[in-house]
Parts: C-alpha cells; structure tokens; sequence
C-alpha cells in the first residue's frame, strides 16, 4: 500500500510541474526577426541572441545562433522557441565568408551589422540595457544593418 501511495504522489507532483510548463509558455511562438540593410543576398546573415549582460560585453557565449544563407528567399528569420523571454540580438552579414564578425587592426567593423531595438550609437558605445527586449510583447522584430 505504501509503495502505491509513493508511486502516485510522483505521479501527481510530476503532473503539477508539467502544467506550469502548459499555463505559462517559456518561449516565443511567434517571433520574427526582418532584416532590412544588407549588402548583396548572396552572403549568409547570422544572428547572436545574448541573455546575460556580461556575456554581451564579452562577445562570447551567445544564448543561440541563428544563420540564414539565403537571404533572397527568407528576409524574414524565425526566432521561434528560443527558452528565455528577455533577450537581445546582434546580426550581422557575413560578406566575407568566414562565418565570423570581422573588424579592421582598429576594431572598426568591416561588415553590415545591427542590434534589436537598433539603438542609434556606435558599435563601442551599445550596451546591453539598449538592446534587449520582452520576447512576448513583439510578433515582429526588425534590425536594419549598418
């Protein structure tokens, strides 16, 4: 009988933690990203979604990365079940193919890039505060490439 009653207690605290995960969604459905600004449609576009601040400053351990190759057909990226609600993105276009953000011996970019929100600052002075945004408050979300 005790064996029973245990089974089912784990049975019903296992129920109870699944609903939260029904009730309250954790991610977005519905998100988009539109780029708008990039070069030529032959180059891939990659976009770094950053969680955590220092992260962001660090330019290293991006929440996720989303790369588009063909950006004749799809302008529009799918940012859909990504688990964390405030986030803040960084594009860019990779027009020289070598799959990373490249930048001058100054520091100065080389390539089209964009933050969400597109705060009107130079890349040096973007920080995190300026970017990120509530995942469940947009549909559409559009990043114009500088």
């Amino acid at each position: 009988m005790h064996s029973y009653m245990t089974s089912f207690k784990l049975i019903i605290y296992f129920l109870i933690f699944q609903a939260f995960f029904v009730i309250k969604t954790s991610y977005s459905d519905h998100l988009t990203a539109k780029i708008t600004g990039f070069v030529d449609a032959t180059s891939s576009i990659y976009i770094l979604g950053y969680d955590r601040k220092f992260y962001f400053e660090e330019n290293s351990a991006p929440l996720f990365i989303v790369v588009e190759k063909d950006i004749n057909k799809f302008n529009q990226i799918n940012l859909k079940a990504f688990p964390h609600i405030n986030i803040g993105l960084f594009a860019f276009q990779d027009t020289d193919g070598n799959g990373e953000f490249s930048r001058d011996f100054k520091g100065q970019p080389l390539e089209p890039f964009g933050f969400s929100l597109n705060p009107n600052l130079n890349f040096e002075d973007v920080v995190f505060e300026n970017i990120v945004f509530d995942m469940t408050k947009f549909q559409q979300l559009e990043i114009q490439l500088n």
